[in-house]
């Protein structure tokens, strides 16, 4: 650990982390603990050095350095140091004792400043409600747990603090560089005065600070004052994050210059080729719309976009959004070309299981890769990489007030996100998604990037209102000409219809790679059987791929279909993939033909996108729609697939132009759907605003919104019960990977199966397992009488 010069050495024996807790497995000092901290603080500064003029409150940093010295000086009582050389639990919190020391700073502060400082120390590891409901004002002091509390700090110790801040402090301000940020030194009282009003008035003063730190809380509940509000999500943010990453001993997160020359020379692009809307997201500075058809380097546009925001000064951060894990976990190896594997991190559900198998192919042995892909995954939890791929309901997470969200909500200051893939999010989720980016565009500073083969124009204004009137880039009309790769065809009848079905095995023996996308598991898993039965003892693979198989069997089909039909392989061969919609982004595939249940415009050009990818065919590749069943099959708009049947059928056997589908779209969407999806949407909106976004203040998660948000936002992942042995067998040898055992179901499905019975609850060592078929071939099975997933 590096020291400043001035260091309490008299306080070593005053403790803040047990051995198992300090670095290098050692006790850890108050004083030591405490650096960590600064240090970390001081990263931030760094990261953000004209944020307190932003956001209106010019001593920001001035206040969070004196709230981070005393903000574990509760740590010296007899009780607390007890507890961690083994002793018993110690019942009390060390930040609320930390706030009888408050009068010795607060001479320093105006009294605005003083409940800011009191609120920081207060809240630096609980809610202001936990900290209330344990310590209210009592009537009488007379036998006080705070009385009892304080007199557990020692005279010594006391003295030795007083004299730490009188003699280092201004050193260590120095040390950190802080002076250059508008820290100053304090004037102390004398050290007997000092002494006196913690031994003598501690208890009064930590109630009064208490009350200060209550009537912080009131008067934020009752404003509406965004310099207030976002002023004090940043206090707390920056303290938990600055304590945590000082308790986990991160070292100094790495920076990452966004140069545009080297991302494309990391990419292997020669600048003279950029396509035309290439060129221009590179030259926008702002938020930006990005059109162009699939394959045309949309992702190599949006960091040139990138490099361009961290051209007028330092870009904090650089998010890049998708919906799907798979895409996340493909993602963050793609943008390690550019960026470098440390300076790139990935949040998901699944984050630490997609990091445990990265470093299992780097040849780590299965120990060193579980405490690398967790530490990963716990620098993610501390915003520590520069780069970070993860989807939009992490950015929910900070709306939705779940604990932590201070911490996560600062890392969005000054911040770039690029979203891809925009879609995929049905019109209520569309509606949170973009009132956060508003949100954030308004509050913080953030710029964005969102991107797409197409957008329909009722989407693109509510990209316009969010975003605030930005640039729009749209691909050349040359551009779109040159990515036509497909002919449609629409054909009669249904996919499952045995004529049908024969003609895909006729495709298939006459050596053609074939996609066949059904719209619902069940039905995926009858068209698999057929075709398996037919082409498997004929030597044609075909293989199977839903949203119910486990990560385990996933992955190993997906590795499956990239050696055979991936768009870089280099040993290509003919195979069949019947798939569902979870086809249509999770993969970088290339086949020959594709067969598909009808769906709305949109997710059947993302499944087009998956023929014909590279543009190898001397013809245009034929992608097959079939007119039945046109109902949406419960997982559609039934007017919106008769709409989109109804324009295929005009442009059956013609080439799809790319350019022509926002037109499309625009012809689909309007009338009374657009009505009613702006009826959704601003319904949502509306929603989403009173419950989240009006009421988003510091100090205070809500245990209520967060069951609403995973609620809304997550899928609930089970054990099938064909797995159980296996599962227990890995907890004792590899747990990691017993979540590759886990399949994700709607919380639909599975409150439909527990109705049956078909379900054993989880606890917190065991999921729930459910009592249905699964095998690696066919996945996860429900009753074929209740296809409702």
């Amino acid at each position: 650990m590096t020291r400043p010069s001035y260091w309490p050495d008299w306080l070593e024996d005053v403790w803040a982390k047990s051995p198992e807790k300090g670095a290098g497995g050692a006790p850890e000092s108050l004083a030591q603990h405490t650096w960590y901290v600064l240090e970390r603080l001081a990263d931030l500064i760094r990261l953000r050095p004209g944020l307190p003029e932003a956001l209106g409150a010019p001593r920001l940093w001035h206040i969070l350095f004196w709230s981070v010295m005393i903000h574990d000086f509760g740590k010296a009582a007899t009780g607390f140091q007890a507890r961690l050389r083994g002793g018993e639990r110690w019942p009390h919190r060390h930040e609320v004792l930390s706030l009888a020391f408050m009068d010795w700073i607060a001479g320093g502060f105006s009294q605005d400043e003083q409940m800011w400082v009191a609120a920081a120390v207060a809240s630096h590891h609980r809610d202001a409600r936990d900290i209330q409901e344990a310590y209210a004002q009592p009537d009488d002091l007379e036998g006080d747990q705070l009385v009892e509390l304080v007199a557990q700090l020692p005279k010594k110790s006391i003295a030795g603090m007083w004299r730490w801040l009188s003699e280092c402090s201004t050193n260590w301000i120095a040390s950190l560089e802080l002076d250059k940020a508008g820290v100053m030194p304090l004037r102390l009282p004398e050290i007997s005065e000092a002494t006196m009003s913690v031994t003598d008035k501690g208890a009064q003063r930590i109630y009064h600070w208490l009350k200060v730190y209550r009537q912080l809380i009131k008067k934020l509940e009752k404003s509406n004052d965004s310099a207030l509000i976002i002023g004090t999500l940043a206090l707390r943010g920056h303290i938990i994050n600055a304590d945590q990453s000082g308790s986990a001993h991160a070292g100094a997160p790495p920076r990452t210059t966004f140069d545009a020359d080297f991302v494309l020379n990391s990419q292997g692009i020669d600048r003279t080729r950029l396509f035309s809307h290439q060129q221009e997201a590179g030259a926008i500075l702002g938020s930006a719309i990005l059109v162009a058809p699939t394959g045309s380097g949309k992702t190599e546009a949006a960091q040139l976009w990138a490099a361009r925001q961290a051209g007028e000064g330092a870009l904090t951060r650089l998010f890049y959004t998708l919906p799907y894990q798979a895409s996340m976990n493909a993602m963050k190896l793609r943008l390690e070309e550019s960026y470098g594997e440390q300076h790139v991190g990935i949040q998901h559900g699944r984050s630490l299981l997609a990091l445990y198998r990265f470093m299992l192919e780097k040849d780590y042995d299965p120990k060193r890769a579980a405490r690398e892909a967790r530490w990963s995954r716990n620098l993610a939890k501390l915003n520590y990489q520069p780069v970070r791929v993860f989807s939009p309901y992490q950015m929910l997470k900070g709306m939705y007030q779940l604990k932590g969200y201070e911490a996560l909500l600062i890392d969005y200051h000054g911040a770039a996100f690029i979203f891809d893939e925009i879609h995929a999010y049905e019109v209520k989720r569309l509606a949170m998604i973009l009132k956060t980016i508003e949100y954030l565009r308004t509050h913080y500073n953030a710029r964005f990037l969102v991107m797409s083969a197409t957008f329909p124009s009722l989407i693109r204004q509510w990209l316009r209102d969010a975003l605030g009137s930005p640039a729009e880039i749209v691909a050349s009309p040359n551009v779109f000409a040159s990515f036509k790769r497909h002919r449609l065809h629409l054909l009669n009848g249904e996919l499952t219809d045995f004529i049908n079905l024969q003609r895909i095995c006729r495709d298939a023996q006459n050596g053609k790679s074939v996609l066949v996308v059904c719209n619902i598991v069940a039905r995926s898993q009858q068209v698999y059987d057929f075709l398996s039965g037919v082409l498997e003892p004929q030597g044609i693979q075909v293989l199977l791929l839903h949203g119910r198989f486990n990560v385990r069997d996933r992955l190993s089909k997906e590795q499956i279909v990239r050696d055979a039909v991936g768009s870089k392989s280099g040993q290509r061969r003919p195979i069949v993939l019947v798939a569902t919609q979870a086809v249509e982004v999770s993969l970088d595939i290339d086949l020959d033909t594709i067969y598909t249940d009808p769906a709305p415009l949109e997710p059947l050009v993302q499944r087009f996108g998956r023929i014909n990818r590279r543009r190898l065919q001397r013809n245009l590749a034929p992608v097959h729609v079939f007119c039945g069943p046109n109902d949406g099959q419960g997982i559609y708009d039934e007017e919106l697939v008769e709409r989109t049947l109804a324009i295929l059928d005009r442009e059956n056997g013609r080439p799809i132009d790319e350019g022509a589908i926002g037109q499309w779209l625009d012809e689909i969407y309007s009338d009374e759907i657009a009505l009613r999806w702006q009826t959704e949407f601003d319904a949502a909106t509306q929603e989403f605003e009173a419950t989240c976004v009006r009421r988003l203040r510091a100090f205070q998660s809500d245990p209520l919104l967060e069951e609403l948000f995973y609620r809304a936002f997550d899928s609930i992942e089970v054990l099938p019960n064909d797995l159980y042995d296996e599962f227990l067998q890995l907890q004792e040898t590899d747990p990691i990977r017993t979540n590759e055992l886990l399949v994700p179901i709607s919380w639909r499905s599975y409150h439909i199966l527990a109705n049956r019975g078909q379900v054993k609850r989880g606890d917190r060592c065991m999921p729930s397992v459910v009592m249905t078929t699964y095998n690696s071939e066919r996945g996860l099975s429900f009753d074929a009488q209740n296809n409702y997933d």
